[in-house]
């Protein structure tokens, strides 16, 4: 027999019919006006809980199969969502996540009533298999005993995801007991982050393929106003977005420039008038720094124009990792993880290395003799002529320098002779499907991967730089009547600025 549905209307005709105002906590003490909270806070999850079943109820009897009988649009409404919406006033995304976790406990329940009907059938004299809980039921679970919200519920499962590849629907179920402990005092926030954690730590292709749709998904936009300004939005994939965020940082830092020109943030002598005419002249000035930056491009000495080192990016990773070629790498303040092909394209640009150990600790911080120099890369810009890919034509401007010898697996040396220039694109993906470079000399092959070519036969990659600028052929000094000797010399290539 279904339990009797309690009197909520009563409830809340009770809660309305007190008056309550401003007033009413301003005589309380601290600990008093915090245990109001506290109070409240415990009415709120314990409504949004009751709350997320019935949606998930409205939803069912709201299905597409029932067409114009379902409740939703016999309600006047096209959707669950928008019925619910209609009546609860509340967003998008919170009625979305009420239905989330109203259908995580209803599929939950079900499964556990099942159970117990075929095990209470005296009909059923032989043992039957266990019916299939949801792999999602320790969370349905987790709600209705109150150990999470709805809400960081909601948050554990976006955060981890759907069943696929390393991480399938069995994987998934013993991983997320272990994040419901984790993220029992947690926010909703918070609880999102460790989930999408987990969910790295055991799923690295998932990575890989995050990592492609972010960079897929990267854009910059630029348009003039009415009135003659320049207005623009843009969304960078992590990797090259935190270095956007380190150089505005520094742009925008309050005790940036001299003694001067700095402001006192907050200062209570100071007001509010002045606080924010010292906002104002910050923003101000990061706008005119983000100009000088593009006017002056790479040339720029960032010490002239930021006024303190160079904004670096750290890419994080296990030793383990880079041994085993398992597991992933991830940015310093960035939640995100980045696959170790990401992390082995880093160790061969601009990015500070700090390599950790099994037990966590610092085996190698910042080795900057890795990075090839500026005159290193300018010879290279001239040998190469661009991207040494075979089918590629981006010019040295777009490129980076790749180690033939990857650092951490060879420890590949800093040397011109080692290295090859690599468009972005070519780069990562030389990483990432396991292409390999190989010398003989001063001749570079490409080593397909086995997935591309079963017998791996070698690519000669040539230089962009026609063959006569790098080796110039003077007739008068062919050496037709040499018998013996050394060879002569090649000229020297010049290289102007």
């Amino acid at each position: 027999m279904p339990e009797s549905t309690p009197d909520y209307a009563d409830l809340a005709r009770r809660l309305i019919g007190r008056a309550v105002s401003s007033a009413t906590y301003d005589s309380l003490e601290d600990r008093g006006l915090l245990e109001v909270i506290q109070s409240l806070t415990v009415l709120r999850h314990e409504v949004e809980r009751c709350q997320a079943i019935a949606a998930a109820e409205v939803a069912r009897r709201s299905r597409v199969g029932f067409g114009v009988r379902g409740l939703a649009q016999r309600a006047g409404h096209a959707s669950t969502g928008q019925l619910l919406q209609s009546i609860t006033r509340s967003s998008k995304r919170e009625t979305a996540a009420l239905i989330e976790v109203g259908h995580m406990i209803a599929e939950t329940d079900a499964a556990s009533h099942l159970s117990e009907a075929l095990r209470a059938d005296p009909a059923v004299a032989d043992p039957v298999p266990e019916p299939a809980r949801p792999w999602f039921a320790e969370l349905g679970t987790a709600v209705t005993s109150g150990v999470v919200t709805v809400a960081v519920a909601d948050a554990i499962r976006a955060g981890i995801g759907e069943p696929g590849g390393a991480a399938d629907e069995e994987v998934l179920a013993r991983e997320l007991w272990t994040v419901i402990e984790e993220c029992r005092p947690l926010h909703a926030d918070a609880a999102r982050r460790v989930a999408r954690q987990a969910r790295d730590r055991i799923d690295t292709a998932g990575v890989v393929a995050r990592a492609d749709r972010q960079r897929r998904d990267q854009f910059w936009r630029l348009w003039v106003k009415p009135d003659g300004m320049v207005r623009g939005e843009f969304e960078l994939e992590p990797k090259g977005g935190m270095l956007v965020k380190a150089v505005f940082d520094q742009l925008t830092h309050p005790r940036r420039g001299d003694v001067k020109t700095r402001r006192s943030f907050g200062h209570p002598q100071l007001g509010d008038a002045n606080y924010a005419d010292a906002r104002a002249m910050r923003e101000r000035d990061s706008a005119e720094g983000l100009v000088q930056l593009m006017r002056a491009g790479a040339s720029v000495d960032p010490s002239r124009l930021l006024k303190e080192r160079k904004p670096t990016v750290r890419v994080v990773v296990n030793a383990h990792s880079l041994e085993t070629g398992r597991g992933s790498g991830l940015i310093e303040g960035h939640p995100d993880r980045i696959p170790l092909a990401d992390v082995h394209a880093e160790l061969c640009g601009g990015f500070l290395p700090m390599v950790f150990g099994a037990h966590g600790d610092c085996l190698d911080l910042g080795r900057e003799k890795r990075l090839f120099t500026d005159r290193q890369k300018a010879v290279l810009a001239v040998r190469d002529g661009g991207c040494m890919d075979p089918d590629c034509t981006r010019p040295p401007s777009w490129t980076e320098a790749h180690h033939i010898d990857h650092w951490q697996r060879d420890e590949g040396q800093t040397n011109i002779a080692d290295g090859i220039l690599l468009c972005r694109r070519d780069h990562l993906r030389y990483h990432n499907e396991g292409w390999e470079v190989r010398r003989e000399g001063t001749t570079y092959w490409l080593i397909p991967p086995p997935t591309v070519d079963p017998e791996r036969t070698p690519r000669l990659m040539r230089s962009k730089t026609p063959a006569d600028i790098l080796n110039p052929i003077d007739p008068e000094r062919l050496p037709i009547q040499r018998q013996s000797g050394p060879p002569r010399d090649r000229e020297p290539v010049l290289l102007a600025g």
